[in-house]
């Protein structure tokens, strides 16, 4: 039995689908089956919360290998610790976190966060291995009703390229470090093969959405303004804005371990935008 956690999400439902579409057995965590009428068919749908630890006992249950994801929240570090408690508790062989790219390397809050739930984890005594991918090709641009609706591509990159991967991808790693031996201690940084500067995402976006869109490079200051105006949440802007400051400074670079693992390309921006882009206009 394998448990994905956060089963509802990006990358939690689709490793659901990888898994039993792959004929193994699989237990998905959610807050409220309700929303996960659509896993039903193909796993064992179970409520649980990673806040509520008294909730995570019969989840865990039975469990042979559990793949941990959380939400962004700065309660982050507590969820996934009570999550790996239980695991521990359960007997569980092996622990998959999902972690972010620049773990341990970038300071600020979101990476932070990261790295001392992994340390937390490295410390339980169970058998581990670390995802960290580089942003969600869905969150490219971060918001498409802003795009579509103001015109340019607004964030703060400068010309420095960043790294990003599909989500689809992600779970398809997941799938295999869940299911193949070989990964015990490992930790994987995950992106699509191409890097991308603001300027080529822009004219990727045009391509796809079928009307120009430039890329407009605003001050720090001018995005938390405009974010502020359109009701984004503080803590997200204050998020965006620190993952811009490490684009800006050269630390994103594109990887093969998508390839090495799955033995496939991962999947390109453009692939991604032709399924998954607004209905091109006029």
């Amino acid at each position: 039995m394998i448990l994905v956690t956060g089963a509802n999400g990006n990358v939690g439902a689709k490793t659901v689908r990888h898994l039993a579409g792959t004929n193994h057995k699989v237990r998905a965590l959610v807050r409220d089956p309700a929303k996960a009428s659509d896993l039903a068919g193909i796993a064992e749908v179970v409520a649980g919360d990673l806040g509520n630890p008294r909730t995570l006992a019969a989840a865990f249950g039975g469990v042979e290998r559990a793949f941990v994801i959380a939400p962004v929240t700065p309660e982050l570090e507590t969820l996934e610790a009570n999550a790996f408690q239980a695991a521990a508790e359960a007997g569980v062989k092996h622990i998959v976190k999902l972690s972010n790219f620049g773990s341990g390397a970038f300071p600020t809050s979101l990476w932070h966060w990261h790295k001392t739930s992994e340390n937390a984890l490295r410390r339980l005594g169970v058998p581990w291995t670390i995802l960290r991918p580089t942003r969600f090709m869905s969150d490219a641009p971060f918001s498409w009703d802003l795009l579509i609706e103001r015109g340019p591509l607004f964030e703060p990159l400068g010309d420095q390229p960043i790294t990003l991967i599909d989500p689809h991808d992600v779970a398809a790693v997941a799938a295999t470090v869940l299911t193949t031996d070989g990964h015990d201690g490992r930790i994987y940084d995950l992106t699509s093969a191409e890097t991308l500067t603001g300027t080529q995402i822009a004219q990727k976006i045009t391509a796809a959405i079928g009307r120009p869109v430039t890329f407009a490079d605003p001050t720090p200051e001018a995005f938390r303004d405009t974010m502020t105006a359109v009701g984004l949440p503080e803590l997200f802007t204050d998020l965006i804005l620190q993952y811009c400051a490490l684009v800006r400074d050269g630390r994103m670079r594109a990887t093969t371990t998508v390839a090495d693992l799955t033995g496939r390309r991962p999947r390109s921006y453009d692939e991604w935008l032709h399924d998954n882009a607004p209905t091109r206009t006029p």
